[in-house]
């Protein structure tokens, strides 16, 4: 609890500050949750809109990647979430030209299903949908301005998402206080990390 705490904070508000880690981790999870998302759907799509329209918990989100008992299903995904891991990582890092158009092509829509994805454990499909739509939007309109602002928006979304989560599952608290403290916590992060850019910046003129 701890730990999750300090790690949500550290990247809500100063993600920027470990600029190579966060690309890092932005290219292999994005590659890798794409690649999986895509296989999975692939495999079972009825199965998948079954699941976002009645709900599900997390054994049964589980459940659907592991697919039915004796099919090839776990190791497809398993191959597919390492394999689109990899290739983007290598390609971003082969070379630097490539790094911003292909994290700002795959990090919005990784981000937009990790939010959909975790969001309707808990909350009805509309609003998991608008939340995950907004994560995408948002995302994607700053890679096309600014990577390193980027870097910090992606960071503190999703960080002050698992943080607002952390908090409000631990003490089950309203979905109320989750939405409030993920809002709160994500224009916090973005306008902190938004500040040390500029900063940065004006130092380095």
């Amino acid at each position: 609890m701890i730990a999750g705490l300090i790690l949500g904070l550290y990247f809500t508000f100063f993600g920027y500050t470990a600029r190579k880690l966060l690309i890092l981790i932005s290219s292999l999870f994005s590659g890798g949750l794409v690649s999986l998302a895509i296989s999975v759907a692939i495999q079972d799509f009825p199965g998948v809109l079954a699941l976002l329209s009645d709900g599900y918990t997390g054994a049964e989100l589980f459940a659907l990647f592991l697919g039915p008992a004796g099919s090839m299903a776990l190791l497809i995904n398993v191959v597919s979430f390492g394999a689109g891991s990899l290739i983007l990582f290598f390609l971003a890092r082969s070379s630097g030209a490539l790094t911003r158009p292909l994290l700002g092509i795959f990090a919005p829509i990784s981000a937009a299903l990790l939010v959909l994805g975790t969001l309707r454990l808990f909350l009805p499909l509309s609003a998991s949908l608008v939340f995950a739509a907004g994560a995408w939007v948002l995302i994607l309109i700053v890679s096309l301005f600014s990577f390193d602002l980027f870097l910090a928006v992606e960071s503190a979304i999703i960080a002050a998402m698992a943080l607002s989560l952390l908090v409000t599952r631990f003490w089950y608290l309203s979905s109320w206080v989750f939405y409030t403290l993920w809002a709160l916590l994500a224009l916090l992060g973005i306008f902190n990390q938004r500040s040390m850019i500029r900063s940065k910046e004006a130092g380095d003129e």
